[in-house]
């Protein structure tokens, strides 16, 4: 059966390095909403929160229709963003449609443990991340990521916590839930 594996989660969780691990572990395609977003930024760039709220939007609308057109090819597929409830809805009703078979996995961690991961990454963070002004305060973090976590899943959810873990112990932790 096709796969579709979709990586969600905490900011700073380590999303982004799970997808390309597992996308060279298990020679499956990975589409990575920053990396979109970014380029995104790179050619219209944003004046306020709000235009930098639609490229992100865009970035995702963009990933869900790739899904689409490797669904179509009967492709496996890996999908890397911290979606929102309606747009997991979206992903689910072409899954349904395709008879994919789909894991959801969810990355979590400790907040504090959490924010200073995401404090570290800031001087090599692309600007299209950075509109939000999360390094302000933990509090501002905290509330983000707790608000994060109230989104509905459509899907059943694979919790992974990642506190304490660097991203080849995640890996292992994935992989096992394929064997």
């Amino acid at each position: 059966m096709k796969k579709l594996i979709i990586i969600t989660g905490d900011l700073a969780s380590g999303k982004s390095s799970l997808a390309d691990s597992l996308s060279l572990k298990l020679a499956i395609p990975c589409f990575k909403k920053d990396t979109i977003k970014e380029k995104y930024v790179d050619m219209y760039g944003f004046k306020n929160r709000e235009e930098n709220r639609q490229l992100t939007i865009k970035a995702v609308d963009y990933m869900i229709e790739a899904f689409e057109k490797f669904a179509k090819n009967n492709a496996d597929l890996i999908l890397e963003a911290n979606f929102r409830g309606d747009e997991l809805k979206r992903i689910k009703d072409i899954a349904l449609q395709y008879q994919y078979d789909v894991t959801l996995l969810v990355l979590r961690g400790d907040i504090e443990e959490l924010y200073e991961r995401f404090l570290k990454r800031i001087p090599t963070r692309h600007k299209a991340h950075m509109s939000m002004h999360l390094d302000e305060s933990i509090d501002k973090f905290k509330e983000y990521v707790l608000s994060q976590r109230e989104e509905e899943l459509c899907f059943i959810p694979h919790i992974i916590d990642t506190t304490g873990k660097n991203e080849e112990e995640v890996l292992k932790r994935v992989v096992a839930i394929y064997k």
